[in-house]
C-alpha cells in the first residue's frame, strides 16, 4: 500500500513505521500522515507541533518511552523537516 503523497515528502521514522508531512494545500498548516498508507495523524499549525504529534504517535506502541518526547529532538527533527519542506517545489508537483 503507497501513502499517495510525493515521494519527496520528509518523515519522521522509528524502527519500521514512519510519518511523513507535507504543506496543505492553502499552505496554512502541515500535514502528517502515517508513510505506509496515507491516513492522516492530523493537521498542524506549526512543523514543531506536528513532529511533536509525530513523535507521541511514533512512541505510543513502545512500552519503554515515558509520554515525553525529548524537547531538543522535537526541535531538531522540526529544522530538518521544515528545511526539506522549503526545498520542495510544491506548485511543480501540482501541490
Amino acid at each position: 500500500m503507497t501513502s499517495g503523497y510525493p515521494p519527496q515528502c520528509p518523515t519522521v521514522r522509528r524502527g519500521d513505521q514512519a510519518i511523513g508531512f507535507c504543506p496543505s494545500p492553502n499552505g496554512c498548516y502541515v500535514r502528517a500522515w502515517w508513510a505506509h498508507n496515507g491516513n492522516p495523524l492530523g493537521a498542524y499549525p506549526t512543523v514543531e507541533l506536528a513532529v511533536s504529534a509525530a513523535l507521541a504517535a511514533l512512541g505510543s506502541d513502545d512500552p519503554t518511552r515515558d509520554d515525553g518526547d525529548d524537547p531538543a529532538e522535537i526541535a531538531r527533527e522540526a529544522t530538518r523537516i521544515e528545511t526539506a519542506l522549503r526545498e520542495v517545489d510544491w506548485f511543480a508537483l501540482g501541490w
